[in-house]
């Protein structure tokens, strides 16, 4: 929103749980020309929750669907007549799809469905099927909505694959981009930032960061703390779990070696404070932000093949990542970063220099414009999208 503010008018609404705070709404004004939210009722979610099972669209469209927040956004839309109408997720698509009138973009940003089926075999077999029932779900849905829309976009290649549209390899790959401005490590004494975890010299921290409520991210940080960890051997390791929203699975990982921090205000924090980064994620879709803002950061990254295909593959050389497979593999890769400082600064440098060269906002808010041309095509006279010189 921010780069595409520069060239043209935003409006944003968007569905919440809570009233915005001034502060977030001063901050949203800043990359918008205008900005409307809709308060969710929750107990009418439960209820169309409770119904869903008789309606073939996937779980999750019910639960962000109601039509008071349909009637708000349109009767919004009918004053500012847009030009485009960029939605995100496929759990939005209920809202617009039949406003055939304006051109329209889905971002898919990851393939649901398939995120759905690997959190399922996860799973215990009491609750797997539902999760696969949900799975089959998302793929039926992510197939029929994309004929709905004029312009499609997701978030990797590999993602991309996994859309079962005949037309999928028209789907626009845009991936994300992270503000290397703003995540840039100041680890010098002047440094502002405050450090998060408690300073213990000869300490080593391996950090993890995420929404801990969201499953793939609750299972990297049992791994990394229950099955990693114990096979690291150098001494003095500590592990920082710091992102919003802790379940009690992740809250009960705190220990000795361990800290959980919830909501940090500033996860720049927790990046300045780490040595490496570690992510064993092995289910989930799409991109990893949390990536990006360690590399940019200059940390070096230790994740697996999984993470590493949802990065974008059409750069000229492949980010510094140190892929494990396994938990030995993962507690191997740390210890050899551990304990040679010269190779762990220098992957942290090489890192920090890949997201300069790949992963600009810039770039990447380009590649959405085009989409947004794209989508006015098939009515060129009155397409007012133009990409910039």
């Amino acid at each position: 929103m921010r780069m595409l503010s520069l060239e043209h008018e935003v409006f944003l609404f968007s569905l919440t749980e809570t009233d915005p705070s001034n502060e977030a709404i001063q901050a949203l004004g800043k990359v918008t020309t205008g900005f409307q939210w809709h308060k969710m009722n929750g107990l009418k979610r439960w209820l169309r929750l409770s119904l869903a099972a008789f309606s073939s669209r996937p779980f999750q469209t019910h639960w962000f669907y109601q039509r008071k927040a349909d009637q708000h956004l349109h009767n919004w839309m009918n004053s500012l007549e847009p030009e485009v109408i960029h939605c995100q997720l496929i759990r939005m698509a209920e809202y617009v799809r039949n406003d055939h009138q304006i051109p329209r973009v889905i971002d898919y940003m990851d393939a649901l469905s398939a995120g759905m089926k690997r959190r399922a075999n996860l799973r215990p077999f009491w609750s797997k099927w539902l999760f696969l029932w949900e799975a089959q779900r998302l793929a039926r849905y992510e197939s029929i909505i994309f004929d709905y829309f004029d312009g499609q976009t997701i978030i990797s290649a590999a993602d991309r694959k996994l859309i079962s549209h005949p037309a999928r390899k028209s789907i626009a790959v845009v991936p994300n981009g992270v503000d290397a401005e703003y995540f840039k490590a100041k680890r010098s004494p002047s440094n502002e930032i405050t450090s998060l975890a408690q300073e213990s010299p000869g300490d080593f921290v391996l950090l993890f960061t995420g929404n801990m409520s969201y499953a793939p991210n609750v299972d990297a940080a049992k791994r990394l703390v229950q099955a990693v960890l114990p096979k690291v051997t150098t001494p003095g390791v500590r592990v920082l779990i710091a992102g919003t929203k802790p379940t009690a699975e992740v809250l009960k990982l705190a220990g000795e070696n361990v800290e959980v921090t919830g909501w940090v205000p500033d996860l720049r924090t927790a990046y300045d404070e780490a040595d490496i980064f570690v992510a064993p994620l092995r289910i989930g879709t799409g991109q990893q932000n949390k990536i990006l803002e360690a590399m940019s950061m200059g940390l070096p990254c230790i994740t697996t093949t999984h993470v590493m295909n949802g990065l974008p593959k059409e750069t000229h050389e492949n980010p510094p990542l140190q892929l494990a497979e396994d938990d030995a593999g993962t507690a191997r890769a740390i210890d050899e970063l551990l304990n040679n400082k010269q190779k762990r600064s220098a992957v942290g440098e090489e890192s920090r220099t890949w997201i300069e060269k790949n992963s600009s906002w810039e770039a990447q808010t380009h590649a959405l414009e085009l989409s947004f041309v794209n989508s006015t095509i098939y009515k060129p006279e009155e397409a007012t999208w133009r990409i910039k010189k």
